[in-house]
């Protein structure tokens, strides 16, 4: 109840699979929910509850690897050259190093012994995974799966990964992680979209880091948009940080209103939002697994005004289609005065989003007395430094 009164639509959970580990992405049992969260029949409950109020459920799909305590890997160390699951990996000698300290004789993940790759171009282990992947749709009724480290899968998995999931549920949401140019994963026969770290990294330079002026950010907005998929393009999944990367308030040295102006930028830009747990309450958090801080329950630690000004974002978001749908039909930069000015229209509606990256207070006459639907009151032609306006015209 509580994400849904923030404005969620959708629920991403990392791994929830039997696992020995607290971040879960080492799977012993894929058909196994992981006895800390709970059980299948939870898990059947969370989505049933989450569709009711017209909410979907996206899972991590970690295929690229498993444990060393899935049940293949630990036929390897017990059987050696006598396993059957020998091709199920890509071992270079026997006996597998892949105790604490050692030096890996297989491919993994990460060059960790604890995650050893999985051979995907194994026709019995393709089968493998597409049958568990195509298990929890069947079984929960799940939504969507984001796949964990996609781009070190073959594009024939994913080909024939997409004509399975699709067969079962047709409207599956098929996420990858890919931290850089995606655009082979995304023609319309793998993937439907990727976590957005493009536009992660684009935020930082020009807010965290102050590297880039307004007018650079624009262009890297544009040369990302230039080259997907126009279909693409507004359905990226936009994002500030995530549980692989500090947080951005941490990014910016715990400065909250460059997080305040983020956010604006990540929910009012076409794509996408995908907001990272506590970002509402601008939780703190340095690099993993410190960004991984359990959630902020407690009133006292929590930020009411960055939680209202997410909320009210959301609302906005939800309540003009001119913000997600809208045509792009003009963006005005200003490098001496920090400014980005971007207008939209869809239908009968136009609307001018106006971004102060500077410091101090900037002045937008030409819309002064227009509705600012961030403040419900006309628009007195002034924008604080780090904030933003929606105006309608």
């Amino acid at each position: 109840d509580y994400i849904k009164d923030l404005g969620i639509d959708v629920v991403y959970l990392t791994p929830i699979f039997k696992s020995n580990s607290c971040h879960k992405y080492d799977t012993i049992d894929y058909y196994q929910v992981d006895p800390s969260f709970g059980t299948t029949e939870d898990l059947k409950e969370l989505v049933q509850k989450s569709h009711e109020r017209g909410m979907k459920v996206v899972l991590d799909a970690v295929y690229n690897h498993s444990g060393r305590e899935f049940f293949a890997f630990q036929d390897i160390l017990e059987k050696g050259e006598k396993s059957k699951y020998l091709d199920w990996y890509f071992i270079d000698e026997l006996p597998p190093k892949s105790e604490w300290g050692e030096i890996p004789n297989f491919k993994c993940f990460g060059y960790y012994g604890g995650m050893p790759k999985l051979n995907l171009k194994n026709p019995e282990v393709e089968k493998y995974i597409t049958d568990v992947a195509c298990y929890w749709i069947k079984e929960c009724d799940i939504d969507g799966w984001r796949l964990d480290v996609g781009d070190e899968i073959s594009h024939f998995f994913w080909k024939n990964f997409r004509k399975a999931i699709k067969a079962v549920k047709k409207d599956m949401l098929i996420i990858g992680e890919i931290w850089h140019y995606a655009g082979d994963f995304l023609e319309g026969d793998e993937w439907d979209t990727v976590m957005n770290y493009p536009f992660y990294l684009n935020l930082i330079d020009l807010l965290a880091d102050e590297k880039i002026n307004v007018s650079q950010f624009v262009q890297n907005l544009g040369y990302l948009k230039g080259r997907l998929n126009k279909k693409c393009y507004p359905l990226m999944w936009n994002l500030i940080d995530s549980h692989d990367t500090a947080r951005f308030l941490h990014l910016c040295n715990d400065n909250k209103k460059k997080q305040h102006l983020a956010a604006a930028f990540q929910l009012l830009l076409p794509g996408m939002p995908m907001v990272y747990y506590g970002d509402e309450y601008a939780m703190p958090g340095a690099n993993d697994p410190d960004c991984r801080r359990g959630m902020y329950w407690d009133e006292e630690y929590q930020d009411k005004e960055m939680y209202n000004w997410y909320k009210k974002l959301m609302q906005i978001r939800k309540a003009h289609a001119c913000i997600v749908e809208g045509e792009m039909i003009e963006t005005i930069t200003n490098d001496d005065d920090d400014t980005i000015v971007m207008i939209r229209k869809n239908g009968d509606e136009t609307i001018a989003m106006l971004f102060n990256c500077g410091s101090s207070v900037k002045e937008f006459n030409e819309y002064a007395k227009k509705y600012n639907l961030l403040t419900d009151s006309a628009f007195d032609g002034k924008v604080d430094g780090l904030d933003a306006a929606v105006i309608v015209l």
